[in-house]
């Protein structure tokens, strides 16, 4: 076929897909009057482009949100991509026992908008859903937590509540929370007078393949991994000619020592954060696979859990700590024919609680064992501890059983990081929590094209929130 007409018929046909996807966005039931003002609101806040280290114009206009509906606004900094605020029930100067939900006001880039259904920052509602970049993480959250907490704004006008009540919205979560949480949490204690942190985190699943019955289970998380970025460089006096290289040029072993590193099992370590997981849910599941849990102290359960986690992802990010590679770089440009002296890998590391960075650091050096091998640490994040359930915990538990009739909770480690390692520190209670049912597809659009929220996700949360805060303020 000759040339012309190839590219003609491509053209055609990227023109045919341009039209079919401006077509189902117009076609799109997008009039979101008739949904709910918190649907309205996530829809117009999800418009506002805020990549980490440009959340200014949405933190300007959530914060102008929150004085309008009389939230006392006091910004913790105001910077050029690092601003951080709290709207609270009354000031923080009163210095009340104070009850802090926090979101994060950034989201990661969007990527190539061809391959999302609906405009990535148009806020669609289709379907029964919210669509775009930071629906699900961690705008929709910010919404559910601004509506329930509006919902005591008059109660609180009226009389003195026993707590005060504060939405801290914070940059950077996404860039390991440098210019957002991590300020905040040098202030916490002398500003917030926290009573109990409550951040995103845990969900309800009602699709997990293990339990016996099919009841929606929830997760509190009470811990997170901590997150680490390093820099793997392997710096060598060979760079010449490919003809002539052998086997110690930068290129071949940066790629071998990786390959030891990533096919490297990572030992099992059942933390007591985990321990209390799987104990929590042999209670769900029963009979003789739910006793096996409840003793996860047990070697039974250990011999049980070293195999089952060889083969499924799921479990094993519980108790493993985890390495994956991200990008690979080379130092110098080089021709097609020269070697190069230097050669980077970037990796993403989680650690469990009790895992130190410098265990880390010393693990990947006795795998690899190289001698040239050279570890930066890019970004740090802060140390993974843990939360005992206490009565915060069993309050958003009754919270969630109320909304979701027949559901569990159990207390969870979350396999991620997030910005409550900032707040744990300080031995206040910090508990994860998005409060809703969450599906597979859900999660597998976090940080990917055609993020979405359900919109009875949205109203329900804040019906559970909103539970929650009549509970601890008295107000049932």
């Amino acid at each position: 076929m000759p040339m012309v007409k190839k590219a003609n018929i491509m053209k055609f046909i990227k023109i045919l897909f341009f039209l079919l996807f401006v077509t189902k966005v117009l076609l799109a039931d997008n009039d979101v009057t008739k949904y709910s003002k918190a649907i309205q609101l996530l829809s117009e806040y999800i418009g506002i482009e805020s990549v980490s280290g440009n959340e200014n114009e949405a933190a300007y206009f959530m914060a102008k949100k929150c004085r309008d509906a009389g939230f006392v606004v006091e910004y913790i900094n105001d910077q050029p991509g690092s601003v951080n605020f709290a709207a609270s029930l009354y000031p923080l100067s009163w210095g009340k026992p104070n009850i802090i939900f926090h979101n994060h006001m950034d989201v990661v880039p969007e990527g190539k908008h061809e391959n999302w259904n609906y405009t990535p920052y148009g806020g669609v509602v289709d379907s029964g859903k919210v669509w775009g970049r930071g629906s699900m993480d961690n705008k929709g959250l910010a919404i559910i937590q601004f509506f329930a907490v509006s919902n005591f704004m008059e109660i609180a006008y009226e009389k003195e509540l026993p707590f005060n009540v504060t939405i801290l919205f914070v940059s950077g979560e996404e860039t390991g929370g440098e210019t957002g949480s991590m300020i905040v949490s040098k202030v916490l204690l002398n500003k917030f007078s926290p009573a109990v942190v409550i951040g995103e985190g845990g969900a309800g699943m009602d699709d997990l393949g293990f339990l016996t019955k099919k009841n929606p289970v929830f997760g509190i998380t009470i811990a997170e991994k901590q997150n680490i970025w390093l820099k793997l460089s392997w710096k060598t006096d060979v760079a010449g000619h490919a003809s002539i290289a052998e086997g110690d040029y930068a290129s071949m072993l940066m790629i071998n020592g990786l390959h030891k590193l990533l096919n490297s099992s990572m030992p099992v370590m059942v933390t007591q954060e985990a321990q209390l997981m799987f104990s929590s849910l042999g209670e769900v599941v029963g009979g003789v696979k739910g006793s096996v849990m409840k003793k996860p102290d047990s070697k039974v359960f250990r011999k049980i859990i070293d195999v089952i986690s060889r083969d499924d992802p799921e479990i094993r990010d519980l108790v493993t700590n985890k390495i994956t590679l991200t990008s690979i770089d080379g130092g110098t440009p080089t021709a097609i024919n020269q070697s190069s002296n230097i050669e980077s890998a970037f990796l993403d590391v989680r650690l469990l609680p009790g895992t130190s960075v410098e265990e880390i650091i010393a693990y990947i050096h006795e795998v690899v064992d190289d001698s040239v091998l050279e570890i930066e640490i890019l970004t740090e994040g802060a140390a993974s501890r843990g939360t005992m359930p206490e009565y915060f915990f069993d309050m958003l538990a009754d919270a969630l059983v109320g909304e979701y009739k027949n559901s569990k909770v159990i207390p969870m480690l979350f396999p991620a990081s997030t910005d409550n390692n900032f707040f744990r520190k300080f031995g206040v209670p910090v508990y994860g929590l998005n409060p809703f049912m969450v599906s597979v597809e859900q999660l597998k659009a976090i940080h990917n094209y055609n993020e979405f929220i359900d919109v009875e996700d949205v109203d329900r949360g804040i019906s559970v929130f909103t539970s929650f805060l009549s509970k601890v303020l008295d107000q049932e």
